[in-house]
């Protein structure tokens, strides 16, 4: 009973607003890091250069093979739903786990290895709480939510999965072959596995559902600085997704807690 009661705890706590305002927290309190040349006035600086040089650049010759898995997975899910359940959600898990290594650590001349702590930190928390529905099995794969208010949702989450963009001069280009190449990160794939989750209430797990979508928010609202500078219009533009999704996701959940 001791066991069941500190879920509860958690599961309430993780859903409500105040674990909201402990990631906005977060965000002043969890400092970058660097091997070389760490300054405080310079923190900026490494958060940058960390992104800009992440080590999902040494990732994107191999993206195709995590299209192609994210792809048949997905085909699956919706042919086998709730038999793939558990997989699947161990599956996302994982590509979080990811996510918050490859795009939050950087190894440059200046400043050696670097990372964003905080980024480090939120993705791993939304992988542990998909790990933790894949042990509890909480998610019911029915796609029983599809209606008009939520199928606006199904041609957001292809443009993700498909991210037509041509990373070379960050410009749209609609070439049918990226949905076989797309990006590897976690702002293109969190509105996708939002948008599955969101089509299967309420029968899902709201830990997951509400964590994922908080974190989303957040990184979605940071990547509206891409706004500021011409050459980023298009980059912000396809970061739009993260941001609508996320916040739709959350507040929509709030009515079902």
């Amino acid at each position: 009973m001791i066991m069941k009661d500190t879920s509860t705890r958690f599961e309430r706590f993780c859903t409500s607003w105040k674990f909201f305002l402990v990631l906005i927290v977060l965000q002043f309190v969890l400092m970058p890091v660097a091997t070389k040349g760490f300054r405080f006035e310079e923190m900026g600086q490494i958060i940058f250069t960390t992104l800009g040089h992440a080590l999902i650049n040494r990732f994107y010759p191999y993206s195709f093979i995590f299209q192609w898995m994210a792809l048949a997975l997905i085909v699956a899910l919706l042919f086998f739903r709730n038999r793939i359940g558990r997989f699947f959600s161990a599956y996302v898990g994982a590509c979080y786990l990811l996510y918050a290594v490859i795009q939050s650590i950087a190894i440059t001349n200046k400043y050696g290895v670097s990372v964003v702590t905080v980024n480090l930190v939120m993705m791993s928390f939304v992988a542990f709480v998909w790990f933790r529905d894949c042990w509890k099995g909480e998610n019911e794969y029915d796609f029983s939510n599809l209606n008009w208010r939520t199928a606006w949702l199904i041609p957001v989450a292809f443009f993700c999965l498909w991210f037509p963009m041509d990373l070379l001069n960050v410009k749209p280009d609609f070439n049918p072959a990226y949905l076989f190449y797309a990006s590897l990160a976690f702002c293109p794939m969190t509105p996708v596995f939002l948008t599955l989750l969101t089509l299967c209430r309420p029968r899902i797990n709201m830990t997951t559902y509400r964590v994922t979508a908080m974190v989303g928010l957040i990184i979605g609202v940071y990547n509206m600085g891409q706004f500021a500078s011409p050459a980023g219009f298009y980059l912000g533009m396809y970061h739009l997704p993260l941001l609508l999704v996320s916040l739709y996701a959350l507040l929509s959940s709030k009515r079902l807690k």
